[in-house]
């Protein structure tokens, strides 16, 4: 990043119409990509003697953009300056695990670890609102993002966050016993024929024997057990509501501290679509914010719904009205659009390919599967192990040839020199069911694919797939339409798309 990029950035958003840019500037690994001076240790490499953020206020404010300098609150990396120092902050699971314990997929190690929320002191007002408080001295930014403003709940829903500090503090928030005569103890009354209608005859919800329980037996409590013995297996109602509590309570926190140093700061959020369900999910109940938050951006990406092209078209239209009905009108909406997620049938190709190789490469090599020269006898056991891994090559060699097809058909359009580039690696270890293939040439077809995925040719991705998701946004007649990500606009070359969409 240089003083040139920026500018160069900055102009690019301009004649696209642009009006206000949300800048990353706290990433997923705790990385600061301002001169902090009081996170110094924070600051992410390559930038400490680069104040992006300041380089940008200056350039975008001389063309009339706004810059809102966007925050990931929550997360942290295993080797963040955070976590690092304070391992006591993070949220933990059950079994005492940070999110680190938890997979990403089926197989791949979940990279970050989330800070509890709740505890104070802690992650929140010893770390996180001194950064925004340091932004708002310090910086001439026109707002203040949120991200990862919840709880890991597209990871681990209902495992976070049970660290001491919340194990006591979600009985003491729904007041499930008494701290003064704590020797004492209420068992229900049963006046009412229904066992949970007698609820408030004030028995003693907590277990007697909670203070003797370990951290497992107290989750498995708070999420399976009963406020009435007899009654539904309810108690998990306290820990959600627990959890939305202290998200709420954070962003409160952070619009106070904020505009008690410059109340013309807006605050605004990436929020989940439906604040209904991630309040269940995330601790995420946005449509309850609407005293602390400025601007609404929710992530109505087609990654977050289920079905075609054209069926997200319609629900981005039917939720984007809805979410302006959860929030009474009373503050704007921005129907958010990630470009990257509408090309869903154009990337899968690629996926295929790169997977279908890493299958290939895991296979015995050929030479295992021919019979020995010299063999007198060899084992039916043995020539059918073979023959699987001879179907299984073709299998998959059949696979790339197929996927490479999908991406091949609208490469030869827009960019025939590269397909007969990228055509002859894949012929090359998928001819002869594949046979000739070899870790070394399977490994110049991923990097030659990659390579591809990483610099798509203008106009591979149809640009009316952008244009018609803003559109479809509009029908809803949102305040307004935040995209995401300059750096996907730029891998898929939809620039100019975004340019005639706002020019209309």
């Amino acid at each position: 990043m240089t003083a040139e990029s920026v500018r160069a950035f900055v102009a690019k958003c301009k004649r696209a119409n642009i009006d206000r840019i949300l800048m990353d500037v706290k990433d997923s690994n705790g990385g600061l990509y301002w001169k902090s001076k009081k996170f110094p240790q924070a600051i992410a490499r390559g930038y400490e003697n680069f104040d992006m953020l300041e380089h940008l206020v200056r350039e975008a404010h001389a063309v009339g953009i706004k810059v809102d300098a966007w925050m990931v609150d929550n997360l942290e990396g295993a080797n963040g300056a955070a976590f690092t120092a304070h391992p006591e902050w993070a949220e933990l699971n059950p079994d005492g695990g940070t999110t680190l314990s938890e997979k990403l997929g089926q197989t791949r190690q979940y990279p970050y670890v989330w800070m509890c929320p709740a505890r104070r002191p802690g992650y929140v007002d010893q770390w996180l609102i001194p950064l925004f408080e340091e932004l708002a001295a310090n910086y001439q930014i026109d707002g203040v993002h949120h991200d990862y403003v919840r709880y890991p709940g597209d990871v681990a829903p209902d495992s976070f966050c049970f660290c001491d500090y919340c194990l006591k503090h979600i009985p003491r928030y729904a007041m499930l016993s008494y701290e003064t005569r704590p020797d004492e103890r209420y068992r229900v009354n049963p006046a009412q024929p229904r066992i949970e209608a007698n609820w408030w005859s004030d028995p003693t919800m907590l277990p007697a024997a909670w203070d003797q329980m370990d951290r497992r037996e107290k989750a498995n409590f708070l999420l399976n057990g009963r406020t009435i013995p007899g009654g539904p297996p309810d108690m998990r109602y306290f820990f959600y509501d627990y959890r939305a509590h202290q998200i709420e309570t954070l962003v409160r926190e952070v619009t106070e501290h904020v505009k008690k140093i410059n109340p013309k700061i807006e605050t605004s959020a990436s929020v989940f679509k439906n604040p209904i369900l991630s309040g269940r999910f995330l601790g995420q109940h946005w449509d309850q914010w609407t005293d602390w938050i400025d601007v609404y951006t929710p992530m109505t990406y087609r990654s977050h719904f289920a079905g075609s092209f054209d069926a997200y078209l319609d629900h981005l239209t039917e939720m984007t009205e809805r979410q302006m009905e959860w929030v009474r009108h009373t503050r704007p909406v921005y129907a958010g659009i990630a470009s990257t997620y509408l090309y869903r049938e154009e990337y899968k190709p690629f996926d295929e390919i790169s997977d279908r190789i890493a299958e290939l490469k895991g296979l015995p090599p050929v030479e295992t599967e021919r019979t020995p020269v010299g063999a007198i006898v060899v084992s039916p056991d043995v020539e059918r192990q073979r023959a699987t891994l001879a179907e299984k090559r073709a299998e998959l060699s059949r696979a790339i040839s197929a996927a490479y097809n999908a991406i091949g058909a609208r490469l030869a359009q827009v960019a025939p020199e590269r397909d007969r580039e990228l055509r002859a690696f894949v012929v090359a270890n998928t001819a002869n069911d594949g046979r000739g293939a070899t870790n070394e040439s399977l490994d110049r077809l991923a990097k030659a694919v990659l390579a591809v995925r990483l610099d798509l040719p203008p106009g591979y991705m149809p640009p009316e797939k952008l244009t018609r998701s803003i559109e479809a946004a509009r029908k809803a007649h949102p305040d307004g339409i935040a995209i995401f990500a300059a750096s996907s606009l730029d891998r898929e070359k939809l620039w100019p798309a975004l340019e005639a969409a706002f020019r209309r």
